[in-house]
């Protein structure tokens, strides 16, 4: 069959160069000077494919659930905010590592230091995206309670339950410690909380926290779940320069 040539301004299909640049001159030239020249169909329907899809992306975009949080961000911590020795944590909700502190170490640097005016225990935000599935959702869901003033319940709850982080558990858990389960159903799905995430992540990066559970006693650093003596030692310490 012989190959045919096609006029890019209109589609017609011609069997020589000759007959083509012909038609081009005759039918062409004079309705581009005139600004009238039609579009093929073939590339009118490409346009209306490119606003079909973009008009449904916009509806994807806004369909996309709002939430506007009601509270600033704030330090999430434990005790007397003027104790004269800051103990930071730099955690992820799915490290085991962490977990481990929170079940054996935690509790005595509570009941020691923090209930008597000691130290102030900090948290912040590490979730190791990259090894743990759950953990930056889990993070961004823990900043959602927070909205509704339960961060430290809903802590305890996400650190009780490591196993069972995945988004459906996250919303039953706002629910079993008496939250508004449509707000924060709507804080977590929209997003909202990522960037509060992400700011005690880069925090964390920008003073050498590589991994979870990370630790600094004032300005002493702690690497890993150590026990109870390795953080009596370095709060007795800082205790002692005062």
């Amino acid at each position: 069959m012989e190959e045919k040539i096609e006029c890019q301004d209109c589609g017609k299909r011609f069997s020589v160069q000759e007959a083509l640049e012909q038609h081009r001159k005759a039918k062409h030239e004079e309705m581009k000077k005139k600004g009238k020249l039609k579009l093929p169909m073939k590339w009118i329907a490409v346009t209306a494919i490119v606003i079909v899809i973009a008009a449904g992306g916009y509806i994807l975009v806004s369909s996309a659930p709002k939430y506007t949080p009601v509270s600033e961000y704030s330090e999430h911590f434990l005790g007397a905010e003027n104790a004269p020795v800051v103990v930071i944590e730099y955690s992820d909700f799915q490290c085991p590592f962490c977990g481990r502190f929170y079940q054996q170490t935690e509790p005595q640097i509570i009941s020691e230091y923090v209930d008597t005016g000691k130290v102030k225990l900090v948290y912040r935000h590490f979730p190791l995206a990259q090894t743990h599935q759950y953990a930056q959702k889990a993070a961004e869901a823990s900043e959602c309670a927070s909205d509704q003033g339960k961060f430290w319940e809903y802590h305890d709850r996400l650190f009780d339950n490591q196993n069972a982080l995945f988004p459906a558990s996250l919303k039953k858990y706002a629910a079993d410690i008496g939250l508004d389960r449509a707000a924060f159903d709507a804080c977590l799905d929209s997003g909202a909380m990522a960037s509060r995430v992400k700011a005690d992540f880069e925090d964390g990066q920008g003073r050498g926290v590589r991994s979870t559970p990370t630790f600094f006693v004032n300005n002493v650093m702690i690497v890993g779940a150590q026990p109870f003596s390795s953080f009596k030692q370095a709060i007795e310490s800082e205790l002692g320069k005062i």
